[in-house]
């Protein structure tokens, strides 16, 4: 790993560990109950009793903050996880029958949902299906499970064309048996990184529904929703609408350069490259 990717990667970590702590610790302690009312607080600078001061409702922004951090995580780390899952099946079922009706079919149908707008199609999805944060997994994994299966199929077809793999063919392995043994840790290291930059957009996905009121029902906080309901009142307290932006911002940047630190760690094309490089200024 270059020096300056070292750099970037340890700053996406703390980016992002600062966001990870805040949502674990709020899972046994935050300063205030986030969904307490408290209409005297209202509209409340940063104080010593609220650190960053109170919402419309005299909520506390931090502990808001933190808890939303859980929601949002949570949300993106399930719609990754099942996108990943699913892709990843379809991707690699595709690699082993490449060539046939099924392969085609898997190709096509991602094709076909690459064809609509990302953040359109989840907006009619949770229109239709309502909001919520199980509805609002569903419809981030959607645009997940394209991205998946065709990154594994295409990393899967390559390893099929490995001497190693051809060998296990001859001695009469079946599919199945390689798959497991050979092709699945041979493109794990493109998945991991892939699944930490999708990480990041399903955040932001998750922000953008909760914004328009399709994600998280309330009273669970949600960063989206703090920026939709911190509007009203931007010319009183603009600050409501800075923090959740700042948030969102340290949780997408932070694993974004996660990924992009684990993609020249992990992805031999990119290790190539930085062998070359570093080669050429030895010499």
């Amino acid at each position: 790993m270059r020096r300056g990717t070292r750099w970037s990667f340890r700053l996406g970590v703390l980016c992002a560990g600062i966001v990870v702590f805040g949502a674990v610790v709020s899972l046994v302690w935050t300063p205030y109950d986030p969904t307490t009312i408290a209409i005297v607080d209202r509209l409340q600078g940063p104080s010593a009793r609220h650190w960053l001061g109170t919402d419309q409702f005299g909520r506390d922004v931090l502990s808001m903050l933190m808890r939303g951090g859980v929601n949002s995580l949570g949300v993106g780390l399930a719609a990754v996880l099942a996108g990943l899952l699913v892709g990843l099946a379809l991707g690699i079922l595709a690699a082993a029958t490449a060539g046939s009706i099924l392969d085609g079919l898997v190709m096509r149908s991602a094709d076909l949902v690459f064809a609509f707008p990302v953040v359109l199609s989840a907006v009619m999805i949770t229109a239709i299906a309502g909001a919520g944060a199980g509805n609002a997994v569903i419809a981030i994994a959607v645009f997940n499970v394209p991205v998946f299966a065709r990154l594994s199929r295409a990393a899967a077809l390559q390893v099929w064309s490995r001497e190693f793999v051809m060998a296990a063919r001859a001695m009469g392995l079946g599919s199945m048996r390689i798959t497991l043994r050979h092709v699945l840790p041979n493109i794990a290291g493109l998945l991991i990184v892939q699944s930490t930059i999708q990480f990041a957009l399903a955040i932001l996905a998750e922000a953008g529904l909760s914004y328009l009121g399709l994600g998280v029902r309330p009273p669970d906080p949600s960063w989206g929703r703090m920026l939709n309901e911190a509007q009203t009142f931007l010319s009183r307290q603009p600050l409501n609408a800075i923090f959740p932006g700042l948030a969102i911002a340290l949780a997408v940047l932070g694993f974004n350069l996660i990924g992009d630190g684990l993609r020249d760690r992990l992805d031999p094309r990119f290790q190539g490259a930085a062998n070359r490089q570093a080669r050429s200024v030895i010499r």
